[in-house]
Parts: C-alpha cells; sequence; structure tokens
C-alpha cells in the first residue's frame, strides 16, 4: 500500500458518507478500488463500501464500469450473488457502492491455504455458482471475469462454503443493444487469462453465457488439480495455450477423479463452444449425474438462457450481490390451473360419451319384443303421432322376428292408443322403433321450440 492509499485510509475511517454509512474499517483493496465496513447510522445495518480509487475516478471506462456492476446486481436475483443495496457519488467525487457485507474468504484464498479441494467440496462449490450462472445468463448477464478471487465463500450456520458471486465490474448485458459507447470494443481483451474462454481470448463481440460455463470448467479443475488448466509464463502465452490446445485430461494430474467427473470437466472446457455446455441447467445436470449423492437432482429449476451466437436453446418461461435464501423454483400458478382445467375437459369428454352411448343404446331395435302395454307406458305424451291405420308400416333392417312369433311375427305390428287395461297375454310383437329424436322414455327435440 502506498502512502498516498494509507493516507486516505486514515481520512476515510471515521467520515460519514452520504450523510447515512459511517465508514468503520478497510477491508482490503483490489486494482481499481477499495472495500471498507461501514455502518448505515439510521438503522444500525452493517455494510460494505466499495470505492473507486481517485485515480480510476478520473477514467470514464472505469467509472462505467463501476457502474455496470450495480446494474448488473439490480436485474439479477439470486441468493448467490452479492446484493447492492444503493450507489452514489461521495464529496470527493467518488463513485461507491453499498453492498451486502459478506463474512469469510474468497476461493483464491482458500486454494492458497489449504490446496486441492476434495471432490465433494469442489462439486458443492460449482453446483452453487451454476446456480447463480442460471439466473444472470437468463437475465442477460455474462459475468465475464470468473475466478477464485470472484467467487466467495461465505460462513453460515448452516454451510460453511455458501458461495456468493461478486464484482461484475466487466459484465456485458447480452440484450442491451451494442452502440459505440460499449465498454468492450473491438480488439479489447477483458478478463483474467487463465479462466478465459477462446472466443473471449479472441476478442470475439458475441460472446454468451458458455464463456462463463468454460470458466467454470477452468476453475473446478483447478480446484481439484491444484493448478489451472492452461498455463504459461505470460498472459500472452496463456490465450495461445487456450485458443490452439485442448485441456489436459484431469485424471492425468488427479488419478483419483471419477471417470465421469472427468468427462464432463473435458466437455466443459472444449474449445468450441458447441461442443460445450450450452448453458448452466446442462453443465448442472450432467454434474449431478457425474457425482451421484453430491447434488441435488432434477436440476436447477431455472429457465433457460438465450445464447447471443443463435444456437438452439430452450425458451425461457419468464452480479457482486443477493440473500433471499437458495432460489428453488416453485411451480407456477399457471401450471395448476392448465391442470385443473385438463381436469375439467376430461370429465366433459366423459359425460358426454356417457350419455352419446347410452341414447345409442335406448335407441337401438330390440331384437325381442316388448308387451304392448309396456311400450304403451313407456311412450311419452309428447311423442310424435302414430300412423295412420292405412299407412304401410316402415321396413325393420334391424329387427330380426322371434323364432316362435308364427306369422304375427311377418310383419311389424303398428303401436296401438295407450289404455289402461292390463296387457293381454299374446305372444311379444316386435316393437316399432321409434321416429328421430325420440328415445324410449325420453323426447329429443332437436329442432327446439
Amino acid at each position: 500500500m502506498s502512502r498516498a492509499e494509507q493516507e486516505d485510509d486514515d481520512q476515510r475511517c471515521g467520515s460519514v458518507v452520504a450523510d447515512k454509512y459511517r465508514i468503520e474499517r478497510l477491508i482490503g483493496r483490489g486494482g481499481m478500488g477499495a472495500v471498507y465496513e461501514a455502518t448505515n447510522v439510521s438503522i444500525g445495518k452493517r455494510v460494505a463500501l466499495k470505492f473507486l480509487d481517485r485515480d480510476a475516478a478520473k477514467d470514464a471506462d472505469a467509472v462505467a464500469r463501476f457502474q455496470r456492476e450495480a446494474e448488473a446486481a439490480g436485474v439479477v436475483e439470486s441468493a448467490h450473488i452479492v446484493h447492492i443495496f444503493d450507489s452514489g457519488t461521495s464529496d470527493d467525487g467518488r463513485p461507491f457502492l453499498v453492498m451486502e457485507l459478506l463474512s469469510g474468504e474468497d476461493l483464491r484464498a482458500h486454494l492458497k491455504r489449504e490446496g486441492r479441494m476434495p471432490v465433494a467440496d469442489a462439486i458443492h462449490v460449482t453446483g452453487q455458482v451454476l446456480r447463480a450462472l442460471a439466473r444472470a445468463h437468463v437475465a442477460g448477464i455474462v459475468h465475464r471475469d470468473l475466478k477464485p478471487d470472484n467467487v466467495f465463500l461465505c460462513r453460515r450456520d448452516d454451510d460453511a462454503m455458501f458461495v456468493k458471486i461478486v464484482d461484475f465490474g466487466i459484465s456485458k448485458i447480452t440484450r442491451r443493444e451494442i452502440t459505440a459507447d460499449t465498454l468492450t470494443h473491438k480488439g479489447m481483451v477483458l478478463g483474467t487469462a487463465f479462466y478465459m474462454s477462446p472466443e473471449q481470448a479472441q476478442a470475439h463481440r458475441d460472446v454468451d453465457g458458455r464463456s462463463d460455463l468454460f470458466s467454470v470448467g477452468a476453475i473446478l479443475f483447478e480446484m481439484l488439480a491444484g493448478r489451472p488448466p492452461h498455463m504459461g509464463t505470460v498472459y500472452e502465452a496463456v490465450l495461445i495455450d487456450i485458443c490452439t490446445k485442448d485441456a489436459p485430461d484431469i485424471r492425468s494430474l488427479v488419478p483419483e477423479v471419477p471417470e465421469a467427473l472427468a468427462q464432463v470437466i473435458a466437455r466443459a472446457l472444449r474449445r468450441e463452444r458447441l461442443a460445450r455446455f450450452q448453458d448452466a441447467n446442462d453443465f448442472y445436470d450432467a454434474l449431478a449425474v457425474a457425482s451421484p449423492g453430491l447434488l441435488r437432482t432434477g436440476g436447477l429449476g431455472a429457465p433457460r438462457a438465450r445464447l447471443s451466437s443463435g444456437a438452439d436453446a430452450a425458451p425461457s418461461e419468464p452480479r457482486v450481490i443477493t440473500a433471499e435464501g437458495t432460489a428453488v423454483r416453485p411451480s407456477a400458478p399457471s401450471d395448476a390451473r392448465a391442470q385443473t382445467r385438463r381436469t375439467l375437459v376430461a370429465v366433459v369428454v366423459a359425460a358426454l360419451a356417457a350419455f352419446v352411448l347410452t341414447a345409442l343404446v335406448m335407441t337401438r331395435p330390440s331384437g325381442h319384443a316388448e308387451p304392448e302395454a309396456n311400450a304403451a307406458s313407456a311412450r311419452p305424451a309428447a311423442a310424435l303421432p302414430t300412423r295412420s291405420a292405412t299407412e304401410p308400416p316402415a321396413p325393420e333392417a334391424s329387427a330380426a322376428p322371434p323364432a316362435d312369433a308364427g306369422a304375427a311375427a311377418s310383419k311389424p305390428l303398428r303401436p296401438g292408443k295407450p289404455s289402461g287395461k292390463p296387457a293381454p297375454s299374446a305372444p311379444a310383437e316386435p316393437v316399432k322403433t321409434s321416429p328421430p329424436g325420440v328415445a324410449t322414455g325420453l323426447t329429443l327435440d332437436t329442432k327446439g321450440p
């Protein structure tokens, strides 16, 4: 730390910013700014304040990236992305962000202290990173600088390695129209070399979420192997290695890594992005299958991001910083309503089918005659008039006379008039089929009143 920086820290500690945040102590410094612990004097809440350095505050691009960080956090909501509460400019003209105060350490510090991680811990961390990216990508945010330094491991009562992704300062909002003011200009490479995808290393303009997934594969490789997949003595050499060589098989460095997991890592690090996982959901599902019992199966439950390069992607339904609990997507209310509608339709169709079947059975001519009294009593008062005695009977195509009906059965019997007398004991006669629109026991008037 330079003398000027030390003096700056001394002056800030104890001061109140924006009449609201009292700075308590310096947490740490980065390449372009510093982070302080502060207290909201109105409610007593502890927060983190991130300031740009004096020199960076004079750089328009640096200020724009700083603002981009706040925008990205505002677009995405995930338990695994640090939440930004507020932003502003101090009295001396330095932009600042008010963020969630985290307790723990970044993944870089953990790897330096502990070395290689056990497979279970590495899978646990990777799964949470993918949860955050699934939400970011579907919102059109590409981080573009994922590395162990930007994966923060929070210590919580229920999880000593609860992941928060930080520093979206060079993130790309893929749904924003590219203009002359876009931060990434032609030929400009932003990111950290060891974890950069080939398309990002070549400054492609259509970098999308698959670039972040390449970075996740490189981080997972390092957590298990203790070194990044691509090495080099200088920045440019690393980029050339990434663009021209396949990543080594992790089992050549760590033989105890399961073969299925090694295949997942190899796919994540493919140079051709069409050969990689196409979204965070695919990556997570493959990781869950390759590591039984270490990740919850059934997918992330998040919508799938659309790809900027035009590759196929599942349609969506419809960060440095959020803590609302683990993001698990519940069943949408529309799904329940759709299920109810389907059930009602099925019930109505079944009822109609039963009615039609009943009507067909009731109107089909019987093969045996019923007593005339029964036919008369069953005939409704509103039935159509019967034929006169002089009309020839209508032919019965489907009713065959009983074998023991004798000569009386050689022709159909015309229906008689109802009477209150008991039916005679004469042999049963076939009953004439009811006219159209009339069924036994009820009248169907198809012409209306």
